[in-house]
């Protein structure tokens, strides 16, 4: 009897240890399900900033085709790209903080790995964003048609390296996705 008593009492320990061990497990710290929430969010930025991004090269490239006769027209448009290559900058600076935020919290290292690199990727993209802006600024600060031309093919070729090194991150992260599919989405 007193056999049986302590089996039964060391069964009901391991069975307490088993229940607290779970219990424990099912309140992991494991935060990937707010992360990928996060992601989605800056996701939805990063689209909402694409569009602007077009309508704003769509903008300083009628700009760059308007008669030079009709400058005033054409200094319009180079205003009215200046404010949506800000808002699509915008928005990615807003996918940023939702990036670097999710890399924070609790997730597996290689998912943290590729939010890093999107976090590096998304300001390299606002900071090209920043250099497109300067073609129709500079057109409307120059006085003359070389100094615009100067200005604005400086603000090209810095904006394609910046656009080359965003798409070498881009390219990094997409490999530690494809590398680690079991890494993301666990939600």
């Amino acid at each position: 009897m007193k056999k049986n008593v302590n089996l039964l009492s060391a069964l009901f320990a391991a069975l307490l240890l088993v229940g607290v061990v779970l219990a424990c497990k099912s309140t992991s710290t494991d935060e990937t399900e707010k992360a990928n929430k996060l992601v989605n969010e800056g996701n939805a930025a990063i689209e909402d900033g694409k569009k602007l991004l077009n309508e704003a090269e769509d903008k300083k490239n009628t700009m760059l085709h308007t008669n030079v006769a009709q400058l005033g027209e054409a200094r319009t448009l180079a205003n009215e790209a200046i404010r949506e290559y800000d808002q699509a900058e915008e928005k990615c600076k807003d996918a940023v903080a939702k990036y670097d935020e999710a890399s924070k919290l609790k997730t597996d290292d290689k998912f943290k790995e590729y939010l890093s690199l999107k976090v590096k990727e998304y300001n390299k993209r606002a900071e090209m964003i920043e250099a497109l802006k300067a073609t129709p600024q500079a057109l409307i600060d120059s006085q003359n048609r070389a100094a615009f031309v100067s200005r604005a093919n400086a603000a090209t070729e810095k904006a394609t390296r910046l656009g080359e090194e965003a798409d070498d991150l881009a390219g990094q992260a997409g490999k530690i996705q494809k590398d680690n599919p079991n890494s993301f989405k666990k939600s």
